[in-house]
């Protein structure tokens, strides 16, 4: 059972789920660039522009800004600074992380269920050029946000665990 800094464990995910946030941030930013290089092509160089690349680029986009935050959630790669609470005696330091944790998830929930409101209200808002739902576009939110919030619930559960001493 390795741990990483955060405390999270890697025999805790499914098999399946080890690297789904970065193939589905990797999978988003390929469309991204086609969709560019596919819209800057048209625009130059025939003389009909590709107007729907732009949707397909901010969709691509939304999902990789998404999911490649859930990556750096279950890789333990944001920033925290911890050089106040490096100070504290042992059993303050754990109350701090334990309230930092409870708020952080907190946080990640209310935003995550925001997103999910979000995009399901906007199924009747069709894209321009599309005429896709914007769900599609505010999905890629929607599901990052509930990933970062599995994947800090996850490492928030081994720190516990650890100050524990199990």
């Amino acid at each position: 059972m390795a741990e990483d800094r955060n405390g999270a464990t890697t025999s805790d995910e499914a098999p399946g789920m080890r690297g789904l946030e970065e193939i589905v941030a990797c999978a988003a930013m390929v469309v991204v660039v086609l969709a560019t290089a596919w819209g800057v092509f048209t625009r130059y160089v025939s003389a009909q522009p590709a107007t729907w690349t732009t949707e397909i680029a901010a969709v691509g986009f939304c999902w990789a800004i998404f999911f490649g935050s859930a990556a750096a959630f279950r890789r333990g790669q944001h920033v925290s600074i911890d050089m106040l609470t490096g100070l504290f005696p042992d059993a303050a330091r754990r109350v701090a992380t334990g309230l930092a944790d409870l708020l952080t998830l907190v946080f990640l929930a209310w935003v995550c269920w925001l997103a999910v409101t979000f995009a399901i209200d906007s199924w009747d808002t069709p894209m321009p050029s599309l005429r896709w739902p914007y769900t599609i576009h505010y999905a890629g939110a929607a599901f990052g946000l509930g990933a970062m919030t599995l994947r800090h619930a996850i490492a928030a559960r081994g720190r516990l665990s650890a100050a524990r001493g199990g």
